[in-house]
């Protein structure tokens, strides 16, 4: 017996399975996501099953063909449901899922494509196909709750629809099964359950996108906040850059990236930067502190004694100190024994000879100092390797001066 077995109601079930198998199949292929891929296999063969229940009405259709053929692609698109479940909640759906359903499903295969006649052995095969469809229901709805349970976004706003549209589904079998009653709306229900999940899934991507996107502007502005200078963007407007180098800073960076650029104060500021898309620009700024103006550097007001053998390193270091504001004192290679003293040594001697300096008057104080290559050893000093860099020399100073 047959309810709502118009040709039509079919129809129309399998041209909106296959706009959407359409719909999701694109987008699959575009985000390269299995999810959405099995959701449009899915809609894709129950949509076939559909077409093929409506050609069932022609007077040239064998039914009985027509029968089997529906109901193996109905089982293959569970299968492919399954699938899309699996994906969709990979850490509570187990990923064998789809084969277990495929085995439970296994005398559906057995009777349509082997049993010639119907008889007892098609009937309980039949019924057994059923409980599997009913089993799988339940796993199903089961396992989306646990997942709800266990706060899932995705599952909090499908557990409801799964709910719902499972009652069509479990109608369709159990009325087949006890009654012979033929309600055709399986494909209405996974219609709007393919509608329900596609949208869901592309709510969840766009949140997932958002929240990605603001963790990482916040990373980046964390990140630019360490930065030793102010940062800027060539693209963006910057109201200290173009206090500091007026409306055209923007051209002065992209022309020369690494330029020392004057500032309105009449500091000079080295800029750093890298291309960020096309012709933008990001860096920092900072100024240099050999040019500010009533300022001479980090080593304003220090004496520093310099004691070196090599000739050339000991220009390098002459100029180094010179350029970050110190006084300097060239010791040559024998230290003084009278006072005054440096309140600062660089010194290219075994900390040996510097013991003369540990005599009780008290004028001969021991200075801080920075010992150049030689032995290793304890004391209050520091130590630099000879050739060290720029860099190494200032912030063994920086360390040095710092202390109590």
């Amino acid at each position: 017996m047959h309810l709502l077995d118009w040709p039509f109601l079919d129809a129309l079930q399998t041209g909106a399975l296959v706009v959407l198998f359409l719909i999701l199949g694109m987008a699959a292929v575009e985000h390269r996501d299995r999810m959405l891929g099995w959701l449009a296999l899915s809609c894709l063969l129950v949509g076939l099953r559909h077409a093929v229940l409506a050609l069932s009405f022609l007077p040239t259709v064998n039914p009985d063909l027509a029968n089997r053929v529906q109901s193996l692609l109905a089982a293959s698109g569970f299968i492919a449901l399954c699938a899309a479940l699996t994906a969709l909640f990979p850490r509570h759906v187990p990923r064998w899922f789809p084969a277990w359903m495929g085995l439970s499903l296994s005398p559906n295969f057995i009777r349509n494509l082997f049993l010639a006649q119907p008889g007892s052995w098609d009937t309980w095969m039949h019924h057994t196909g059923s409980l599997a469809y009913l089993v799988g229901c339940g796993l199903i709805l089961a396992w989306t709750l646990r997942a709800r349970r266990g706060e899932d976004r995705m599952a909090k706003r499908l557990f409801p629809a799964f709910l719902v549209l499972a009652l069509p589904v479990i109608a369709e079998i159990v009325t087949l099964s006890l009654f012979d009653l033929k309600l055709r709306l399986s494909g209405l229900s996974l219609m709007i359950l393919a509608m329900i999940i596609g949208n869901s899934w592309q709510w969840h991507l766009s949140s997932t996108l958002e929240s990605r996107i603001r963790r990482m502007k916040h990373e980046v502005e964390t990140w630019r906040s360490l930065l030793p200078g102010p940062s800027f963007r060539t693209n963006q407007p910057s109201r200290e850059m173009e206090g500091l180098f007026g409306a055209a800073w923007p051209d002065q960076i992209r022309t020369r990236p690494a330029a020392t650029l004057v500032g309105s104060d009449g500091a000079t500021y080295r800029t750093q930067s890298r291309i960020l898309y096309e012709q933008e620009r990001v860096g920092w700024f900072e100024r240099d502190e050999v040019t500010l103006p009533g300022q001479q550097g980090f080593l304003a007001g220090w004496t520093v004694g310099l004691g070196m053998d090599d000739p050339m390193e000991n220009a390098r270091y002459q100029a180094l100190l010179n350029s970050w504001g110190a006084a300097v004192q060239l010791w040559g290679t024998v230290p003084p024994r009278d006072a005054p003293y440096p309140s600062l040594l660089l010194w290219a001697r075994e900390p040996s000879i510097l013991t003369v300096w540990r005599e009780g008057n008290l004028l001969r104080r021991r200075p801080r100092w920075i010992q150049i290559g030689g032995p290793i050893t304890e004391g209050p000093h520091a130590r630099v390797e000879p050739g060290a860099s720029d860099t190494d020399i200032q912030g063994t100073l920086d360390r040095l001066l710092s202390r109590h």
